[in-house]
């Protein structure tokens, strides 16, 4: 199912999408759907695939079915009800129902990245898409040469290709990735027996270790820890066997919050509709200023999060036992409204 997020546009925007993942097909869809010309390029020559997985809150799903696929993901993900972390010895500090914190009838679920993808290809079957492409040049007069010899016309220019985005060396400005100072690994695991509807995170010294189950045994694992700017000696298994549980991934921010997809589509459907109401100039300041409040209330929130697990762990884990709903609560109250 596709939905309509605005009124079609009175003038229709050529817009060039360097990135085919979750953030650029998003930005296609919902320009495609408020009747602009959205054109997909991605630098590999097929599409981007991963072997892990997301959790989707509330606002994540929100954002999805404003884009017109809420009942394809739901039919695809997996619910997840309950959010626990537990802390020194398997104590638990914090137990609470997703709908505590989201509200009842919200709904949070768990869904593999591959899933979502293809859902969204489909969801863009009718936005022109090249793959194996890059840009090569952006000339003058709103023009761009691409990899493939063309020269294409656009009014916006957006880069969705990641962390080292071909954008930033197209002759524009941007801020260089930094470091959190935080090492991840990601994966999906086969065999899971444990709770079936809870997200749960498990912390200890400058670690935590997330599994989230994603239906018919298999859970998507996520498990960090500090280790400066440098990769951490050795086998990293090794810094997690006291979890319990048998068991490289880059991030715009620290993924500890959980935002990186619902970010990722309410961008688009912001974006959407600035372009489809103002002037270009005038849409990508007004988006800029409907977004950079919330991304940065997000960036802050997840610094937070990471510096409250690098606390020792007595201290750590009796500031969540004390604080437990009111910290959730707050760890989202910014995200209950739409952007």
């Amino acid at each position: 199912m596709i939905g309509n997020t605005t009124s079609p546009a009175a003038t229709p925007r050529r817009v060039v999408i360097a990135g085919g993942g979750v953030a650029g097909l998003s930005l296609a869809r919902a320009l495609k759907n408020a009747g602009h010309s959205p054109l997909v390029i991605e630098r590999s020559s097929e599409w981007p695939a991963t072997g892990t997985a997301d959790y989707l809150p509330a606002n994540a799903v929100r954002a999805l079915d404003r884009l017109g696929i809420a009942d394809d993901v739901a039919a695809a993900a997996h619910p997840i009800s309950r959010q626990r972390v537990t802390g020194t010895r398997g104590r638990d500090l914090v137990d609470l129902p997703v709908s505590s914190i989201w509200g009842e009838g919200a709904s949070c679920v768990a869904m593999r990245r591959s899933a979502l993808h293809k859902l969204l290809q489909a969801a863009t079957c009718d936005v022109p898409a090249r793959l194996g492409t890059t840009i090569t040049a952006r000339l003058r007069g709103h023009m761009i040469r691409l990899s493939d010899g063309s020269v294409e016309p656009y009014d916006v220019l957006v880069g969705a290709d990641g962390t080292d985005s071909v954008v930033r060396t197209a002759g524009l400005s941007g801020t260089e990735p930094r470091p959190t100072g935080r090492w991840c690994w990601q994966f999906i695991a086969e065999g899971w027996d444990g709770d079936d509807d809870t997200w749960h995170a498990r912390l200890a010294a400058g670690r935590s270790l997330v599994t989230m189950p994603l239906g018919d045994g298999a859970v998507y694992c996520y498990a960090d820890l500090t280790a400066g700017n440098g990769r951490p000696p050795g086998d990293w298994r090794s810094y997690f066997n006291g979890f319990g549980t048998q068991i490289d991934a880059a991030h715009a921010m620290s993924p500890s919050i959980a935002q990186g997809v619902a970010l990722a589509v309410e961008d688009a459907l912001v974006l959407a509709d600035t372009l489809t109401s103002l002037p270009v100039e005038e849409a990508l300041s007004a988006y800029q200023e409907r977004r950079a409040p919330r991304i940065a209330w997000v960036r802050a929130q997840a610094h937070r999060r990471d510096n409250t697990r690098g606390l020792t762990p007595a201290v750590r884990d009796k500031v969540l036992r004390l604080t437990r709903r009111r910290v959730a609560l707050a760890g989202q109250r910014e995200l209950l409204a739409m952007p």
